[in-house]
């Protein structure tokens, strides 16, 4: 390999850790007041990521999850919902989705799809967990198949034989 792709590959990787310092130094100047309502609240704070760069990756795929949210136009607010963590791992003609829903039931579970995106709401004694997750361009959307098994949901959805091609009109 060229050590210009080297030099590309360590310019990224700066590049997304300074985004996740910014994320991790909001969070933790949350002022004394902020903190103090948490903990009479009693929910917990969540917030982590996800880190990938594989082979034919353009940059790194990095997905935050928790209920730690960015509050425009800086700092950090804390939902009710908490983001769940997943992973979209492309398998020969199918794609699965795995989602981490910790103590949830399947019966505790809502999945819906629209708008190309996978929306997932699950409840527990602990958390209501709550996310849209973006479905590949060429999976087929209307012969999902779902199974959980000990808090670990994971969906798998065929790849289309063709890729979709949307026609775009210019007015």
């Amino acid at each position: 390999m060229s050590e210009e792709f080297f030099r590309e590959f360590d310019r990224l990787f700066r590049e997304e850790m300074r985004r996740i310092r910014k994320m991790i130094t909001e969070l933790t100047n949350i002022s004394s007041r902020e903190w103090e309502e948490l903990s009479k609240s009693k929910r917990p704070v969540v917030f982590g990521f996800t880190y990938r760069w594989s082979t034919g990756m353009e940059k790194p795929d990095i997905r935050f999850f928790g209920n730690v949210k960015p509050k425009t136009p800086f700092g950090m607010k804390i939902e009710d919902t908490v983001s769940p963590a997943y992973d979209i791992i492309d398998k020969d003609n199918h794609y699965e989705i795995v989602i981490e829903l910790a103590g949830v039931r399947k019966e505790d579970v809502e999945l819906s799809v629209r708008d190309d995106k996978l929306h997932v709401k699950a409840t527990s004694p602990y958390r209501t967990y709550e996310g849209m997750i973006p479905v590949p361009q060429d999976a087929v959307t209307e012969d999902i198949e779902a199974k959980m098994n000990n808090g670990i949901l994971v969906i798998k959805l065929k790849k289309s034989k063709d890729k979709r091609e949307r026609k775009i009109n210019i007015e």
